[in-house]
């Protein structure tokens, strides 16, 4: 019969709760820890055990081995040392990380250890568009997300972005621009306002909830309080078929502007949810 977790000796069981990321800040109840010690008697006294030895290792901290039956006093203090201490200075704090969320971080390192811009210095200084910065999406389907993250600001959310996948970012564009391009500031800034028609174009609008950003469906709501606001509506926006039709015809004008064979992107899919 082959072992189970149940049947391993503590020293194992440790080393496979080290992959277990005994360093989150989830809530309790959905903490690595307690999930596995909810599993059998034998894994809460081993989660125990384990949750002690980082006390002692990290925290400096060693609880009594007797303690009340339920009150799973290592885990419970592990948890608390975790989210009340930065975890790259060893100093009180409860602020998260704004790229990474999970991670508790004093504001100094925070800043000393994630460099970060923001998404208007990513546009004006570096030359990107948003569809360069939030991928993947229709122009780029399949670059990978940069790190990204939001801090609260004067009541409301401001978006960071890692300052290393911005500049790793801007110099895969710049390579796909050529040498000629990149090094035109006018051509980029008529590129960015371009592929902010584009957005406008598609009705997408790039959101970040929960830590994760997408690009949700924007509706197109005329003003009601203008009788002429039809009127007004350019005509590449007055029906689904013509923003179709703009967006097709100008995403084959960017792929080309980047050397970018267009039968292999034609027909790739868009990660878009319905807000």
């Amino acid at each position: 019969m082959s072992p189970t977790l149940d049947t391993l000796p503590p020293e194992i069981l440790f080393t496979i709760l080290s992959y277990t990321s005994p360093f989150s800040t989830l809530p309790l109840p959905n903490h690595p820890l307690y999930t596995v010690a909810a599993t059998s008697k034998y894994l809460c006294n081993v989660a125990e055990e384990y949750s002690r030895g980082l006390l002692k290792r990290h925290a400096n901290l060693s609880p009594p081995k007797t303690f009340k039956s339920g009150a799973f006093t290592c885990r419970r203090r592990w948890v608390r040392w975790l989210k009340e201490t930065c975890q790259l200075c060893g100093r009180k704090s409860t602020r998260k990380a704004i790229l990474e969320p999970g991670l508790t971080c004093c504001n100094k390192c925070d800043r000393d250890n994630y460099p970060k811009m923001t998404q208007t210095e990513a546009i004006t200084t570096h030359g990107l568009s948003k569809l360069d910065l939030f991928t993947p999406n229709r122009l780029h389907p399949t670059l990978p997300p940069l790190v990204l993250g939001t801090y609260t600001c004067m009541g409301g959310e401001t978006l960071m972005l890692s300052t290393r996948t911005v500049l790793d970012r801007k110099a895969h564009i710049h390579d796909l621009l050529g040498e000629q391009k990149a090094a035109d500031t006018n051509y980029l800034r008529r590129r960015i306002a371009a592929h902010d028609r584009l957005i406008r174009h598609m009705g997408v609008v790039f959101r970040v909830r929960n830590g994760v950003g997408r690009w949700y469906i924007q509706h197109h709501i005329p003003n009601r309080g203008d009788p002429n606001a039809k009127s007004k509506v350019p005509k590449s926006m007055a029906s689904a078929e013509s923003r179709a039709a703009y967006v097709t015809a100008n995403l084959k004008r960017e792929w080309e502007a980047m050397g970018i064979s267009i039968s292999g992107h034609a027909n790739s899919p868009t990660i878009i949810e319905i807000d």
